[in-house]
């Protein structure tokens, strides 16, 4: 996921920068997955369980090193206000999270 992204984000900062004008780099990527960062991150430390990885999913690596992205863990999953976008939630953390998005009007009806 943290590839697709970073593919996005090169794509149109490429876009923009020939609209508009060059963006600063480099771009802040939030990632909530610690084992990707730490893949993209290290340099030639791979375990036995990161041989499958293919080249493609060393993309990211190649961007960061380039410094067009800074990839930067966000908060534990528990705390993913996304995730009411994203997967049925019970019902306590449904109402938490419609009201940190600001949704309050609504909230009740939950």
């Amino acid at each position: 996921m943290t590839t697709h992204a970073a593919k996005e984000i090169v794509w149109f900062c490429r876009l923009l920068g020939k609209i508009l004008h060059p963006l600063e780099y480099p771009i802040t990527l939030y990632s909530d997955n610690q084992s990707s960062i730490a893949l993209a991150h290290t340099q030639g430390q791979f375990h036995a369980r990161t041989k499958h990885i293919d080249i493609r999913y060393h993309y990211i690596r190649y961007i960061i090193d380039k410094g067009d992205i800074q990839l930067v863990y966000c908060c534990p999953m528990e705390d993913m206000t996304a995730d009411i976008l994203t997967k049925a939630l019970p019902s306590g953390k449904a109402k938490h999270f419609t009201h940190t998005l600001g949704l309050l009007r609504f909230a009740g009806e939950c």
